[in-house]
């Protein structure tokens, strides 16, 4: 009989679960402890061996994990670990200037981060030839968790009792940009529940410049328009400006509707016509009439009123305002758009007005007989302009109004004039072309090595460099020339590393690859057949 049936109350029950703890402590002690050796009589019987439980004996469970190998265990004498060992790295203490230095940097971040709210700014876009929507996108949760605590914290200052809260968190939401429906619900509740009249300008200054121009809003814009302070109309019709302007740029399928047009329409034509182009509360009604109505005789007449003035920058965004939104081609538009082209001190504006003549197109060049002039322009441009973004438009410009086979005619037999200073306007010119064909490449290789002109060779050398012509036919000849005491050593050694940093896939769409046939080896040094197969 076993042991659970000789307990048959509570005290046996108790006895045999002391007996079996007492008998497990044994066996263990006899596993770690070697056993002692016993001296066994004759007249003495072995006791017979305990046998051990199921969860005791290894043979049974856990199984050792070499059942499931496969391969056999290879032991490593030297194995991996990770080790930490603490005082290896020292932190380095800044010093006072260091610490200073920080401060002053973090200072100016949050300086420049607060002049992004500026109205300046995004009329500073505005002002662009192509619209540009930049729009700041922070993918961190902890920065988009604040950015909802703070725009939950301007919304309910928006119904605070204070006046100077609610004009505050008018004006930063308007500034945030934030477009979602909680925001201009907000700001549409508040310009029908409140009074005060500095709130529902700053309102109402908010809602437009997010874009928001329905019928009550365009309402509280007319009125604000008609009896607002100078100061005041001009910094609505600044917001007005923007929304306009990016509500002009989107597809006309994408455009929302824009409540009491006509109403709207009216007003601004009697805010550009009652005063001056000088004044910028005129110029500005007559842009937002420009993006509203392209064919607004009005905007028209205040804009093209502009471009006799000597103000270049007014002047440009008439230029751009006449070309691009209103599709209007006179040859007043494109005489103006030369002159600035040829004598605005601003390079921007240099290469939005070559730009703008590419959007005009030839045919209605052609009809104003202004062909030539343009031509004659544009060639002179290609080589006299000091920026080089300046010259690359104007090289597109002459592309896309069909002139670049005779402008590569003319360049292709100045090379062989006797000036010097037509060979390297002419070499200038190829910088932003291009190369037309192979003769050419061969024969800017030859100039490079016999012309008598130091600034052609010079010139030659920044020509391979903007069009980043690194074959090896061009870096051995540079590499020969490599002197850093003289001005053509000094510039071989500068087109060298900039043409052996610059892979293949930014070099001039215009390139072609050009391989000789017969290939000079002699006299070439060890760094020199280095550059070689790195060119290959």
């Amino acid at each position: 009989m076993g042991p659970m049936e000789c307990a048959p109350d509570d005290w046996g029950k108790m006895f045999w679960v002391e007996t079996r703890i007492a008998l497990q402590h044994e066996n263990c002690f006899e596993q770690v402890l070697p056993p002692r050796p016993r001296s066994i009589g004759k007249d003495q019987q072995e006791l017979p061996v305990r046998r051990h439980f199921c969860h005791q004996n290894p043979d049974i469970f856990p199984l050792s994990p070499s059942t499931w190998r496969k391969t056999p265990f290879r032991q490593d004498p030297s194995q991996l670990s990770i080790v930490e060992k603490r005082g290896l790295v020292i932190p380095k203490q800044h010093s006072s200037y260091l610490i200073k230095a920080d401060q002053m940097k973090l200072m100016m971040q949050s300086k420049k981060a607060s002049s992004r709210m500026l109205i300046s700014n995004f009329l500073k876009a505005s002002h662009c030839l192509y619209p540009l929507k930049i729009k700041y996108v922070d993918n961190d949760p902890e920065i988009n968790m604040w950015k909802r605590k703070r725009l939950q914290d301007l919304i309910g200052s928006l119904a605070s009792s204070v006046e100077q809260e609610q004009v505050y968190a008018a004006q930063a939401l308007g500034c945030l940009g934030e477009t979602n429906e909680l925001v201009l619900s907000a700001l549409q509740n508040a310009l029908q529940v409140c009074r005060s009249l500095p709130v529902r300008y700053e309102v109402t200054r908010s809602l437009v410049l997010l874009g928001c121009l329905e019928a009550a809003v365009v309402r509280e814009l007319i009125g604000q328009l008609k009896r607002g302070s100078p100061m005041r109309r001009m910094d609505m019709l600044a917001a007005l400006r923007v929304a306009l302007h990016t509500w002009a740029a989107a597809p006309e399928f994408q455009r929302m509707l824009v409540a009491a047009r006509s109403r709207l329409i009216q007003i601004l034509e009697q805010l550009a016509s009652s005063q001056g182009p000088t004044d910028d509360s005129s110029f500005s009604a007559a842009a937002c009439l420009a993006y509203l109505d392209s064919s607004n005789p009005t905007a028209r007449e205040t804009l093209q009123r502009c471009l006799v003035l000597e103000d270049r920058k007014m002047k440009m965004q008439a230029l751009i305002l006449l070309v691009r939104y209103m599709k209007i081609a006179s040859a007043t538009i494109i005489q103006a758009l030369l002159d600035q082209l040829c004598h605005s001190p601003v390079y921007k504006y240099r290469a939005d007005s070559a730009s703008l003549l590419s959007c005009i197109g030839l045919w209605r060049i052609q009809q104003e007989d202004l062909e030539d002039e343009v031509f004659m322009v544009l060639l002179e441009k290609l080589h006299c302009e000091p920026f080089l973004v300046v010259r690359q438009t104007v090289a597109m410009t002459v592309e896309v109004l069909h002139m670049k086979e005779q402008v590569w005619d003319i360049v292709e037999n100045r090379l062989k004039e006797k000036c010097k200073v037509t060979r390297r306007q002419a070499v200038a010119s190829l910088g932003a072309l291009g190369l037309p064909n192979k003769q050419v490449f061969f024969t800017l290789l030859e100039m490079l090595e016999t012309d008598s002109s130091e600034a052609v060779r010079i010139q030659v050398i920044k020509t391979f460099s903007i069009l980043g012509m690194n074959k090896r036919h061009v870096l051995k000849s540079l590499l020969m020339k490599v002197d850093p005491k003289g001005p053509l050593g000094r510039e071989c050694v500068k087109a060298l590393r900039g043409l052996q940093k610059s892979p293949s896939t930014q070099r001039d769409p215009t390139l072609r690859d050009y391989e000789i046939s017969q290939e000079v080896v002699t006299g070439v040094s060890p760094l020199a057949s280095c550059v070689l197969r790195a060119g290959r």
